[in-house]
C-alpha cells in the first residue's frame, strides 16, 4: 500500500500569528514564532498511507467502497446528510496522514516547564505542517482525476464533517494499514498522535471541480476552527 514519506512543509511566522485574532503583530512576536518553526522543523515528520478504492454504492446518507487492488478490503462508510459531496464519484482515494508524536510530546513539555507562548507557537506550527500532509493528498487526488479527465470532490472525515461522527473512523481508517505510519486509533475513534488526520476524496465523471474543495460551511468544527477555509465545492 503506497506510503507518502518526506512530505515538503513550508510555514512561515505570520501563518501562526495571523491566528491571533487579527491583532497587530509585533515583531518579536515574529521572532518567536521563527524559533518555534526552527524548532518544529527538528520534530515533525509528515507521512501519509492512503490507498484507491471503487465507489460501488451511493445511496441517501451511505457510500460502499471496494478496493481497486481486487482485495477483500471493503466498507460501508455511513457518512451522513452531506454524503452527496460524493455524488458522481466513481473512484476514492481514501488516506491517513501525521506529523508523528515528537511535536506534541514537545509542545507538552513546553507547558510544564512554564513556556505557554512557546508550547502554543509550536502547536500552531505543527497544525500547518499536518496541513502540508492534506495538501500533498490533495494533489495526488487532483492528478489522478486529471487524468481521466474527471472532476473531484471535497475532502471529508469523519468528526469534522456534520453528520458523519467521530467514530465512523472505524470503518474509514480500517481500510488501512496504520502501523505502518504509527498510527492507531485509540478507544474513543481519535487517532493518535492527535497530529494526525483521515480523510477521502472523491474522483469521477460527475464531478465538476478540478480542485479538491473545503468542506469548511458543513463541518461540525466550522465556529472554532483556525484553520477554516472558504473555498468551499
Amino acid at each position: 500500500m503506497p506510503v507518502l514519506r518526506h512530505v515538503p512543509v513550508a510555514v512561515t511566522p505570520e501563518q501562526i500569528v495571523r491566528t491571533r485574532a487579527g491583532r497587530k503583530v509585533q515583531p518579536g512576536l515574529l521572532e518567536d514564532a521563527a524559533r518555534a518553526i526552527a524548532l518544529g522543523e527538528t520534530l515533525w515528520q509528515p507521512v501519509l498511507v492512503y490507498d484507491w478504492f471503487e465507489v460501488t454504492g451511493l445511496e441517501g446518507e451511505e457510500l460502499w467502497l471496494r478496493a481497486s487492488s481486487g482485495d477483500a478490503r471493503e466498507a460501508r462508510l455511513r457518512a451522513g446528510p452531506k454524503a452527496g459531496l460524493l455524488a458522481g464519484a466513481q473512484r476514492a482515494v481514501a488516506a491517513v496522514a501525521t506529523i508523528g508524536p515528537a511535536l506534541e510530546q514537545r509542545v507538552q513539555a513546553l507547558q510544564a516547564e512554564g513556556e505557554p507562548l512557546q508550547s502554543y507557537l509550536l502547536d500552531s506550527a505543527g497544525v500547518v505542517a499536518l496541513g502540508a500532509a492534506g495538501e500533498a493528498l490533495r494533489c495526488l487526488a487532483e492528478e489522478a482525476a486529471r487524468e481521466e479527465g474527471w472532476g473531484v470532490s471535497p475532502a471529508v472525515s469523519p468528526g469534522s464533517l456534520v453528520g458523519w461522527p467521530l467514530k465512523g473512523q472505524r470503518e474509514l481508517c480500517g481500510l488501512l494499514p496504520l502501523d505502518e505510519i504509527g498510527v492507531r486509533l485509540n478507544e474513543y475513534c481519535v487517532l493518535e498522535p492527535h497530529k494526525s488526520f483521515s480523510a477521502l476524496i472523491g474522483f469521477g465523471p460527475g464531478l465538476a471541480s478540478t480542485r479538491v474543495g473545503s468542506v469548511c460551511r458543513v463541518c461540525a468544527l466550522q465556529d472554532t476552527c483556525w484553520r477554516r477555509r472558504e473555498d468551499v465545492s
